[in-house]
């Protein structure tokens, strides 16, 4: 085996070690946004506790904007597989760029579908009478017609159906 085909080879490996690292960073940062969810600031952060009543209901997708990691871990991945294409260093260099390029757009949109989860939009209309539109994970389906508890708190706000807790 050559120097050249020893580094490729290296290269190669080292590319889908790379690549099983982004799926399972990939993976950890899906989205979580249920009720049975809490942030560690929101530990020991007093909530404000309102009561309502749905008064309807529908299914979202709940999707991230964007993803960081995803994007650099793909150009990274790409630059590595890209600069094995071709015999000289110009050929390398431009498949390099390339395969930075199309690895970050592929990489965002890998992160981007791996954050992308179900949920509900929720109208609520408030004992005060007010009424407002709350998102929240699908962790727990509230019919219409269910009165409920509203969790205002560092998490956002929340619906869980009343007296559940």
């Amino acid at each position: 085996m050559t120097v050249v085909s020893t580094f490729r080879a290296t290269t190669g490996r080292m590319a889908a070690g790379a690549l099983l690292a982004l799926s399972m960073a990939l993976a950890g940062c899906a989205s979580t946004s249920g009720v049975g969810t809490a942030s560690p600031r929101s530990v020991g952060q007093a909530s404000t506790v309102y009561q309502g009543t749905v008064q309807s209901v529908r299914e979202v997708t709940i999707q991230s904007d964007r993803s960081v990691i995803g994007t650099a871990a793909g150009a990274v991945l790409g630059g590595i597989a890209g600069s094995e294409l071709g015999g000289g260093d110009k050929a390398q260099t431009a498949g390099a760029i390339g395969g930075a390029i199309i690895g970050g757009i592929a990489g965002n949109a890998a992160g981007k579908a791996v954050g992308t989860s179900k949920g509900f939009a929720y109208v609520v209309r408030f004992s005060t009478g007010e009424v407002k539109e709350i998102i929240q994970g699908a962790d727990v389906y509230i019919a219409p017609g269910t009165p409920v508890d509203i969790i205002a708190g560092a998490d956002g706000w929340k619906l869980i159906p009343a007296g559940a807790y």
